[in-house]
């Protein structure tokens, strides 16, 4: 059985590193998914975010359901959250975030009582002349290099679709004369429910080589047959019936691809990481893997 979690030092030391980088940043953008909104996003950011502008980016809204983002953002209006749904690779998209963190910083940033406002006065009153640091931030595989390509207009930063490509912290020079800052994915240095890890899981934010995924595809039809009832048969071919026939649905999907050992036995690996490759290419359809009233108690405060 899988054990959806991460436990790595090295992610409270860029926990620790990065409260150093965010001290002279006036604007961070949280990057989380948009199938998975509060599951992927890292609690200490809110904390690490305060007196700063502070806009949170549900990217891959091409692949969760729309009604799904809707009501996630409406959610956040509620929560006084400042939100925004954004395909990455989309111009109009990131047009629109880029014209609503300008108008975010020229209404945070006319007032007097602003640390940024006196800087800009000691400028001689003139914004631009003031470098406005921006950082962008989110755990692994969320989207976020490809966010700052198409942000900076520029591939200053490198993509994949795959966890972990962001290696090292790099400040990117905007053609706005912003500063972006960019950083590795940082995770929670608390433990996950396992409700959230199996989500992130699922997304590919965790680590496979960690992960049994067998058990992760098997978990993956059970929730697509409970949440998605005929996506799975669409795609495959293949009868559906409900949770408790999973297995033979695993089964079946491996016999339908040829996904077979000697003997025509299924050959469970190759047939998972079929799954869960159509899964995270959207073969499977757009999904929302939750909604505002199933993340309460995500992160296990108890240990």
């Amino acid at each position: 059985m899988n054990n959806y979690q991460w436990y790595p030092g090295h992610m409270a030391k860029a926990l620790k590193t990065m409260r150093e980088d965010i001290k002279p940043v006036d604007v961070l953008i949280e990057l989380c998914d948009a199938r998975a909104p509060e599951s992927t996003r890292n609690p200490n950011i809110t904390d690490l975010s305060r007196g700063k502008i502070h806009i949170l980016v549900l990217n891959k809204k091409d692949m969760a359901d729309e009604t799904g983002t809707s009501r996630w953002l409406a959610y956040y209006r509620e929560q006084g959250v400042t939100a925004v749904a954004v395909d990455a690779k989309s111009k109009e998209d990131i047009k629109r975030v880029n014209s609503f963190i300008e108008k975010k910083i020229s209404d945070k940033f006319s007032g007097a009582d602003s640390r940024l406002a006196e800087a800009v006065k000691k400028a001689g009153g003139n914004l631009k002349k003031r470098t406005v640091r921006i950082m962008v931030t989110g755990i692994p595989n969320v989207g976020k290099s490809t966010f700052i390509n198409s942000f900076a207009g520029k591939a200053g930063a490198k993509t994949g679709n795959r966890r972990g490509v962001t290696r090292g912290r790099q400040w990117i020079r905007l053609r706005s004369g912003r500063d972006l800052l960019d950083t590795p994915g940082v995770l929670y240095v608390k433990p996950l429910s396992q409700e959230a890890g199996m989500r992130i899981a699922f997304i590919g934010s965790l680590n496979d080589n960690n992960l049994n995924t067998e058990e992760l595809a098997l978990d993956l039809i059970k929730w697509m047959l409970l949440h998605y009832p005929g996506r799975i048969a669409d795609r495959y071919g293949v009868d559906e019936g409900d949770v408790s026939d999973a297995l033979k649905v695993m089964e079946d999907i491996g016999e339908k691809r040829g996904a077979l050992k000697k003997g025509g036995i299924t050959d469970y690996e190759r047939t998972a990481m079929l799954i869960l490759d159509d899964f995270r290419n959207l073969r499977l359809g757009p999904v929302t893997l939750e909604m505002p009233e199933d993340t309460e108690g995500f992160i296990n405060e108890k240990a």
